[in-house]
């Protein structure tokens, strides 16, 4: 996954990486050349978890570190042309690697002429800190090593910089250039405790046992910029007031095309009906992302429409519900079949989404080239269900109206945070829907953070989340076995032979119609196996300032690029001094 996976729950938004984009929608009426100055003041329902890429987990993290096009604070080796959805665009190296015909060597030039947001330049020696310092096993970077398993060494030799693999995944490319954000390394290490260890040094014993590369992670996770990132983007960091605010000004001196607006200030306002109101009366100029009865219902009419556009845009992502295989409800699949055939999903998207979504059936997206257009959601039927909860031993042996089985009770705890805005009318109808069919379900509701801790340890029996993916598919983070262990995102310890033969398969297949063939397979178990309940892939409403021009909704996480956006100069609205 691009940018890898950040959790989330429901109200905000996992990170993963997935499937081609659609094609962008609902471009602004055009209003002249775009000119400099202005804000635009964005709305985030939670605040990021950190500012540091390679601890992140939040999606809205990401929101404020890359935005949508790999570049806004910090920056990647290399970006995806959301228009031509291929990935052609250098960033921090000049362009597209030189590839061995073995697929194992990938050689990069570094761009020149960048300078980092404190004024030092930028060198190839901060890519090779950057790769060295996310694969320090004391670094809590663990989701983004598991896209970089395959990496064995990091050479640079002036302006070039070589990548070599240990083996050939179709993958790596994409990894090498979109998965670590590059950071710098005279702010993260300026005592220069990993001088003198080369890349192999720190993937191997060294890396577990030397006392500076663990003092450095140490200090790595607890690094005051880790809340005030220095990066080379086009916009910089300027403040964060917690629970308030985080502003971005624009940076004068980038390399590249520069962002038009002067500042983004990102509002953090937890409550959708207090956002709207902060929306309408003109103290917020984007939402992006409404909850569906404010789409519906809460934004038309006359004052709101000669203030406001209104879109609706797909991200790719889906929701769902996780079953934690270690426990001995969820590990036969006939039960996991009867629990996704208890929920009536359809009904959820119509009454609770307002329409907004689609049901899911899998992990890939459905515009995904490897998405398996055969594949039909299982039904909602709770007759059929209970016929396999019966042949999976989980009955009413003593009539006391709750299953069971071997003596243990069918009763389960869902963990949820109380950030979510689809739990609060999610959770009855599952309470509902399960204690019909003999199963009794109680709720725990916690802050998100505790949530996320516990998720990672296996500490849940079921929780709903989402991942919102990005631009290329490579399931193993998720979904191979070895995920479950080491700080991985296979929080529901799904483990599975034959759907890791095929997604370490799928790896090395450079045949684009073979790859599809092999993940055509794999989405035919997932679906047999479900360990998840899809619940449906994403589809969100937004409303923006009609002063802003040069808006573009892309299919990519978070949906808008406001490096791109501005404001004619005769509807400018903020100057100099802060917004209030």
């Amino acid at each position: 996954m691009r940018r890898t996976l950040a959790l989330s729950l429901i109200s905000l938004t996992f990170l993963l990486g997935c499937s081609r984009p659609n094609k962008p929608s609902d471009k602004g009426a055009a209003g002249g050349p775009p000119v400099q100055g202005d804000w635009a003041v964005v709305r985030y329902e939670a605040e990021p978890d950190v500012l540091n890429p390679l601890l992140n987990r939040s999606a809205l993290s990401g929101y404020v570190l890359y935005g949508v096009n790999s570049s806004q604070v910090y920056e990647y080796l290399m970006n995806y042309d959301p228009k031509t959805w291929s990935m052609t665009n250098g960033l921090l190296v000049e362009g597209p690697p030189e590839v061995s015909a073995d697929h194992l060597t990938y050689t990069f030039k570094v761009r020149e002429g960048v300078k980092w947001h404190d004024g030092q330049p930028f060198t190839g020696e901060d890519i090779l800190f950057t790769f060295k310092a996310a694969m320090c096993p004391s670094v809590d970077s663990a989701i983004y090593r598991t896209y970089l398993t395959d990496l064995k060494d990091v050479q640079l030799e002036g302006r070039t910089i070589r990548f070599q693999m240990s083996k050939a995944n179709v993958f790596n490319q994409f990894n090498l250039v979109n998965i670590l954000a590059i950071l710098p390394m005279h702010v993260f290490d300026p005592d220069g405790l990993l001088d003198g260890f080369g890349f192999k040094d720190i993937i191997g014993p060294k890396g577990k046992t030397d006392p500076k590369i663990k003092k450095f992670g140490e200090q790595f996770n607890n690094h005051p910029a880790n809340r005030a990132p220095i990066g080379t983007g086009p916009y910089k960091f300027e403040k964060w007031d917690t629970g308030r605010e985080i502003v971005l000004a624009r940076n004068d001196n980038y390399w590249g095309q520069k962002g038009y607006l002067d500042k983004i200030v990102i509002r953090i306002i937890g409550d959708y009906p207090a956002a709207l109101t902060a929306l309408k009366a003109g103290e917020v100029d984007l939402m992006g992302r409404l909850l569906p009865v404010q789409y519906a219902q809460q934004t038309s009419g006359p004052a709101f429409d000669g203030q406001f556009m209104k879109t609706k845009y797909s991200i790719p992502g889906y929701f769902f519900i996780g079953w934690n295989e270690d426990r001995p409800f969820f590990k036969d699949k006939r039960v996991r079949q009867a629990l996704t055939m208890l929920v009536d999903r359809q009904t959820l998207i119509d009454k609770v989404r307002y329409g907004l979504g689609r049901i899911g059936v899998g992990p890939l997206n459905p515009n995904s080239r490897d998405f398996n257009t055969n594949i039909k959601p299982l039904p909602y039927d709770p007759k059929r269900a209970a016929e396999l909860l019966d042949e999976a031993g989980w009955k009413d042996h003593d009539g006391d109206g709750v299953r069971d089985k071997d003596g243990a009770k069918f009763k389960f705890e869902f963990l949820g945070a109380n950030n979510s805005t689809l739990l609060p009318q999610l959770l009855p109808i599952l309470r509902d829907e399960f204690r019909k069919a003999g199963i009794e379900m109680t709720e725990r509701i916690v802050e998100f953070n505790v949530m996320q801790n516990a998720l990672k340890e296996h500490q849940f029996d079921a929780s709903s989340l989402g991942w919102s993916v990005d631009l290329t598919q490579d399931p193993y983070q998720v979904w191979h076995s070895s995920s479950a262990l080491n700080g991985g995102s296979n929080y529901v310890n799904f483990k599975n032979a034959e759907s890791d033969r095929m997604i370490e398969q799928a790896r090395l297949e450079f045949d684009d119609a073979k790859r599809t063939q092999i993940y055509w397979r794999w989405q035919e178990l997932i679906h047999e196996e479900q360990p998840y309940t899809f619940l449906y892939y994403q589809e969100e409403g937004a409303a923006y300032s009609k002063r802003f021009q040069n808006v573009t909704w892309w299919p990519l996480r978070p949906g808008y690029d406001l490096s791109s956006w501005f404001v004619p100069k005769g509807l400018q609205k903020y100057g100099a001094t802060p917004a209030p």
